[in-house]
């Protein structure tokens, strides 16, 4: 396979600011803000705040008040929208290219003037107090909320990225402006410009419209508890629904440590597709569920490796020994080269997808940036091909102990 080179160029500025800057020909370009700051920085009673702001800042800045930013950001032919997870908040703006500077001084504006305005305040409160109760009424959305409360219990990864209605109602400016005040200043972000724009360009832009920031507040943080395997767990509940939902959870290792990427080969293994062997055995051959699949979570601090299945009719408990008996034939039964290079192929597939578009790029630099290193981790992803079999079945043993697993089911009901 030939070689595949990936450049950037990273410079800190005097303020602090990280900047990245990637050269990539196209008629568009992405401008990205990321803030290392999510649920796991916020105290148990403004949980969702993070998200809120997120909210909030687009409700207008100094230079662009009310609806003045969403119509400058449209006049100029852009889509702009941001993104809250446990670890990181991020802001992107993608633009043509003859706009990036433009584009570049409203999302400081947006981030370091925002106006915060009360009445809207009370405005937004009522719309992510909405989206909370959506998602109270989505079956997957509550499958996945149970399974991180219990998997990450006593660790702000147990608690909602929205909040909860009755920490989200007590919200108020003087919240925002600490919030703004301790995790967003320069020397706390990371900007990404990717796109048809000299890297130098950026870096003298960026220094000319950020320059020399105020004193950084000191700010002390709680310690994020340690993260225990948790002895097996389960919860069953009832939902207006008219078939079943389950999940298997295993709590891992995060996006720091080097398992990280043969979490993600074992994940599109054992259950990635209409190849994956949970497919096969359990759909395909077995007609069990009427869909299941794995998804690997990866964070700062840990992560889950879990297994969701829906069906209409049928046994939960045969399901659940299917899926067990399925985990100890990988590990009886390693996957063979067909089966490696499947897996291996679809994560160069996705690698190679994200780094197709100026906005999937700069997401990819960006979010790494803040959360791990760039360069390894995407040098683990061009050593695919170091990966063995026996790596796999590794993971396997030491992740997927059904004796600690977390299995959350939802069944029709009141």
């Amino acid at each position: 396979m030939k070689e595949y080179v990936f450049t950037y160029t990273k410079k800190v500025l005097p303020s602090g600011l990280r900047v990245i800057a990637k050269k990539m020909v196209s008629p568009l370009v992405a401008i990205n803000f990321w803030a290392p700051v999510g649920v796991k920085d916020e105290k148990p009673e403004k949980n969702g705040l993070s998200h809120f702001f997120e909210h909030m800042v687009f409700k207008g800045a100094t230079n662009y008040p009310a609806s003045l930013l969403s119509r400058r950001v449209q006049a100029l032919g852009g889509v702009m929208n941001a993104g809250t997870s446990l670890d990181t908040t991020d802001f992107y703006l993608v633009v043509p290219r003859e706009y990036w500077r433009e584009a570049l001084e409203l999302e400081i504006d947006l981030l370091f003037h925002p106006l915060f305005d009360p009445q809207e305040i009370e405005k937004e409160k009522m719309v992510v107090i909405q989206e909370i109760h959506l998602d109270e009424d989505d079956p997957e959305e509550r499958l996945t909320h149970l399974l991180y409360e219990r998997v990450f219990s006593g660790t702000p990864y147990g608690k909602p990225i929205l909040g909860v209605e009755d920490t989200v109602k007590t919200f108020t400016r003087e919240d925002l402006l600490e919030h703004q005040k301790y995790f967003y200043h320069p020397a706390n972000l990371t900007l990404v410009v990717v796109g048809d724009v000299a890297e130098e360009e950026v870096f003298t832009e960026a220094e000319r419209l950020v320059g020399e920031f105020h004193d950084v507040e000191n700010f002390v943080f709680s310690p994020f508890p340690t993260l225990l395997s948790p002895n097996q767990q389960m919860v069953t509940c009832s939902m207006d629904v008219r078939r079943y939902y389950g999940a298997i959870g295993f709590l891992t290792e995060g996006i720091r440590e080097d398992d990280f990427y043969l979490l993600r080969l074992l994940s599109l293994i054992l259950g990635d597709g209409i190849g994956s062997r949970l497919n096969i055995a359990l759909r395909e051959e077995k007609k069990l569920v009427d869909t299941i699949h794995t998804a690997y979570s990866y964070y700062q601090k840990a992560g889950i490796f879990a297994i969701f299945y829906t069906f209409s009719q049928g046994e939960k408990e045969k399901i659940e020994e299917e899926i067990q008996k399925e985990v100890r034939n990988l590990i009886f039964n390693p996957p063979e080269e067909e089966e490696l290079m499947r897996g291996k192929n679809l994560l160069r597939s996705s690698l190679f997808s994200v780094l197709e578009t100026t906005s999937g790029t700069a997401e990819l630099l960006g979010r790494f940036d803040v959360t791990d290193n760039i360069d390894r981790v995407v040098r683990h992803f061009f050593n695919l091909g170091s990966f063995k079999s026996e790596d796999i079945v590794e993971m396997a043993r030491k992740y997927l102990d059904f004796e600690r697993a977390t299995f959350i089911f939802i069944e029709p009901g009141a």
